[in-house]
């Protein structure tokens, strides 16, 4: 690996490893958390965790990371990926259900797609990952993109 990307994959694993957890954060006990903007309006509650985008800044830094990134650079950061992939739609699915909101086709085909992704991943040989990643990123891309404009609609 070269010097020069050492500093932001330490940076993105420290990040990760501050907020990783042996359990998906869905099934994770709640922690206490500070009073959020649309705290006190009924069905926002739980919009701490994408109120200040933390998660997706995130994910966004951490695929921009992995872009370019070798086969086995790639293979190397994966399990932290899939991590940080799957605590991410739990986060998202956990809002949705605290505003008693469902996703649509859209959402959830693309969820699907994203789980199928994640599964099938360690399974790739480096260069089949490599050339999967911009798909997946797509992916990504596009679930934080549809998260954002149902926050956007239900803050209206």
């Amino acid at each position: 690996m070269k010097t020069y990307f050492r500093t932001p994959l330490l940076a993105v694993a420290l990040a990760a490893a501050a907020c990783a957890s042996d359990e998906p954060r869905e099934e994770a006990a709640p922690a206490e958390a500070p009073p959020a903007a649309g705290a006190g309006m009924p069905g926002m509650e739980g919009m701490h965790g994408m109120q200040n985008g933390g998660t997706m800044q995130q994910m966004q830094a951490h695929m921009r990371t992995m872009h370019g990134a070798s086969g086995d650079s790639l293979r190397s950061m994966l399990p932290m990926h899939r991590q940080m992939a799957a605590n991410m739609i739990a986060e998202f699915n956990r809002e949705m259900r605290g505003m008693n909101m469902s996703g649509d086709a859209a959402w959830n085909a693309t969820v699907d797609s994203l789980r199928q992704d994640l599964t099938r991943m360690p399974e790739m040989a480096p260069a089949e990952l490599q050339s999967f990643m911009p798909a997946h990123d797509a992916r990504l891309t596009r679930l934080m993109e549809m998260h954002r404009a149902m926050m956007a609609d239900m803050q209206m």
